[in-house]
């Protein structure tokens, strides 16, 4: 899966004499000097690792099953990592290397932000000699820019306004290739994190262009450039920009919107089993996919074999069991896949993992997942809550349908979804896992949501936590609009441990890998202050590597339809 090869081409060094050796560049590395050498580079610029796992874990998309059940029962289920129990009570996570941990993602990220900057280094020097390398000047400012956002989403606060956001730490932006062993890096403040990727972005939207892509899907194509500009102006709170950019995506006209949105009848009807789904959910021919990022993980082995944490009970229920403002009883927009047959939890078939076997005779592997980074679904739902804050109600109402009847699949069960359907669901006073308390404005005193927007600001979280469920969206969405969660952890008695997450917990920005902050690079750690339940913990503790091959055998449970 790595694409390494494409950064560091090797030459062979003929060592048949002195002056021969001497002849030869003793730099190891590919000299990148033609435009096809530049688009090779440039797949490396997309990381490998998943930030999905950590930030499900974090969220409030899955309970700890040794907690008891609906009966009283305790289980006593294994975590498949020492590391997913310290993600889960949110502690520092540093008993893990793996796939999905933060060093992974931290690493890998900035490996192909590194790949980024060599590409523009070579850019830079091949349009000096009128080489025309806009295309590729767009896909790695993009990849520069989107990886950086990335990291900030996971390791830093939530971006407040530009004001309050100064008093929080940003990231060092990797703007250059380093070109010292040990150099050290100034975090910044995370006004200034987003400003960088903010002239990235806006300097690559003009120049983009799918005109060299084999598959644009595999790339930041046009359609992806502008999602990503949607998000980024919507985590931002640039409403006029994010309406801008989501229209590029969407057209403006409804009926050409929903020809580009998810096509449900595929998977209800047409899938015969787990794998067939998955293969749709990552199809590059589907018009709903934008981006589709094949990444390292454990995902479904999480799920399905170490069954400790899942998206399961309440949090299941409440997303997809017990109805919605536009439909009745389950969720009818695709199959829910259970594992034991519940008991431990569901998952839809996006999330399934493929395997790439290593070694038939001993039976290892690597698993990996296609994440579906950027999608027109996703997107539109960035269009609507942009719209609420413009008000208009009215047009935010039309898209939120639009995504409703996507998910139909032509079987009627979605009614059609009105203003008054809204507000007569998403009420105060309702279950608050539908209807949360919002906190934006003690995060940032001009991030209002009146009576009249609340309502459909809800709804439009709701059907975001569908839409991205298993993606890791939903952490960044409890981050930006303050929502306090609660986890309970099992332990030897009836009574689960209780953990609290405030709205301006400390918490919420995931510590940097123990590795980063004992590396002698200045680079501070997450200040663990202000926390909601217990004294401020230490962030080091003995390491315990993580091989990245695992036994194939251990993902043998059985996973059936909740509908069989």
């Amino acid at each position: 899966m790595k694409k390494y090869s494409a950064i560091l081409l090797v030459i062979g060094l003929s060592l048949t004499g002195c002056k021969d050796f001497l002849d030869k560049n003793p730099d190891m590395r590919a000299t990148i000097d033609s435009k096809e050498k530049v688009q090779l580079l440039l797949v490396s610029a997309y990381s490998t690792a998943n930030y999905g796992m950590i930030c499900e874990l974090s969220s409030d998309n899955m309970i700890d099953n040794n907690t008891p059940d609906e009966r009283g029962l305790i289980h006593n289920e294994e975590s498949f990592d020492r590391a997913d129990e310290e993600c889960f009570s949110w502690e520092p996570i540093v008993s893990s290397q793996s796939q999905d941990s933060p060093y992974a993602l931290w690493n890998d990220h900035y490996l192909a932000i590194a790949a980024a900057n060599n590409a523009l280094v070579a850019i830079d020097e091949l349009e000096s000699k009128g080489e025309n390398m806009d295309a590729e000047k767009a896909e790695a400012l993009l990849c520069r820019a989107y990886h950086h956002f990335a990291l900030a989403l996971v390791f830093c606060k939530a971006y407040r306004n530009d004001e309050l956001s100064q008093q929080d730490l940003g990231l060092f932006y990797m703007d250059h290739p380093e070109t010292v062993v040990k150099a050290n890096y100034n975090r910044g403040t995370l006004t200034q994190l987003y400003d960088n990727i903010q002239a990235d972005l806006e300097q690559a939207l003009p120049l983009v262009s799918d005109k060299y892509y084999s598959v644009p899907k595999y790339h930041f194509n046009e359609k992806a450039a502008y999602a990503f500009a949607a998000r980024f102006y919507l985590y931002r709170r640039k409403w006029d920009k994010v309406l801008q950019y989501a229209n590029r995506v969407l057209g403006e006209d409804p009926a050409t919107t929903a020809t580009l949105l998810v096509d449900a009848d595929y998977i209800l009807n047409t899938s015969s089993d787990i794998e067939s789904e998955l293969n749709y959910w990552i199809d590059a021919s589907q018009n709903s996919n934008l981006l589709i990022l094949p990444v390292m993980s454990y995902g479904t082995l999480r799920f399905a074999s170490y069954l400790r944490y899942g998206w399961n009970r309440d949090v299941r229920s409440c997303m997809v069991s017990n109805g919605g403002p536009c439909w009745s009883k389950e969720f009818p927009g695709f199959h829910i896949w259970q594992v034991k047959n519940g008991t431990f939890g569901s998952l839809i078939s996006k999330c399934y993992s493929k395997w790439n076997i290593t070694d038939k005779v001993a039976g290892i592997g690597y698993m990996y997942n296609f994440r579906r980074e950027f999608t027109t679904n996703e997107t539109l739902l960035c269009r609507a809550e942009a719209k609420v804050f413009l008000n208009d109600l009215e047009g935010a109402t039309s898209d939120l349908n639009l995504w409703a009847q996507s998910y139909d699949g032509g079987r009627g069960e979605m009614t059609v979804l009105t203003s008054a359907k809204i507000r007569n669901y998403f009420y105060d006073g309702r279950n608050t896992n539908v209807c949360p308390i919002l906190h934006s404005t003690d995060m940032s005193p001009d991030f209002i949501v009146s009576a009249d927007q609340l309502p459909f600001i809800r709804c439009i979280l709701h059907f975001r936590r569908i839409e991205t469920v298993h993606d890791g969206l939903r952490w960044f969405d409890l981050k930006r609009y303050g929502i306090e969660i609660k986890h309970y952890l099992g332990n030897e008695t009836s009574t689960p441990i209780e953990k609290f997450l405030k709205w301006d917990d400390d918490r919420r920005a995931i510590q940097l890998p123990q590795e980063v902050i004992v590396s002698n690079s200045g680079i501070d750690p997450n200040p663990r202050v202000n926390v909601g339940d217990h004294a401020a913990v230490p962030y080091l503790a003995p390491m315990q590597r993580s091989t990245a091959e695992i036994v194939v055998a251990k993902s043998a449970n059985a996973i059936t339809r909740a509908d069989k």
